[in-house]
């Protein structure tokens, strides 16, 4: 005589329908070596199914490649919006680009087009006055 064993459809409902459940159908598997009850599984599975929809997983890591939970995800934000920003004691806004650098492309901007340190000038008026005028309303605001 062989043995049967657990149903297979509600197995694979169950590996379908709840992520993760490979555990459960583990157990669903040894208590069914125990003791044979083809209803206990489906109702089981049922409830597992059940269970997977009305409270769904609230992961904000679906691929789980790391162990980190949501609270803990959100207060690494908040920490990581805190840090200091790192100083560029150049005072370059263009990453990599020193004084040198900016030497030589000065020279090259005067033999190139002498004229278009007319332009840049005015850029550097233009800039200021835009930042005095947002600290003005800065200041007025807070």
């Amino acid at each position: 005589m062989t043995k049967s064993g657990p149903p297979w459809l509600a197995l694979a409902l169950l590996e379908w329908l709840v992520p993760d459940s490979s555990a459960i159908a583990g157990d669903l598997i040894e208590r069914y070596e125990e003791r044979p009850s083809r209803q206990r599984v489906w109702r089981e599975v049922v409830a597992a199914i059940v269970f997977a929809w009305r409270n769904p997983a609230d992961d904000i890591r679906p691929l789980r490649l790391v162990d980190l939970q949501p609270a803990d995800a959100i207060e690494r934000t908040r920490q990581f919006d805190r840090r200091d920003k790192p100083l560029n004691p150049t005072a370059s806004p263009l990453a990599g680009i020193g004084g040198l650098t900016a030497a030589v492309l000065a020279l090259l901007m005067t033999l190139v087009v002498p004229s278009a340190w007319w332009l840049f000038g005015a850029s550097l008026l233009a800039g200021a006055v835009l930042g005095l005028f947002m600290i003005a309303r800065r200041s007025r605001v807070g």
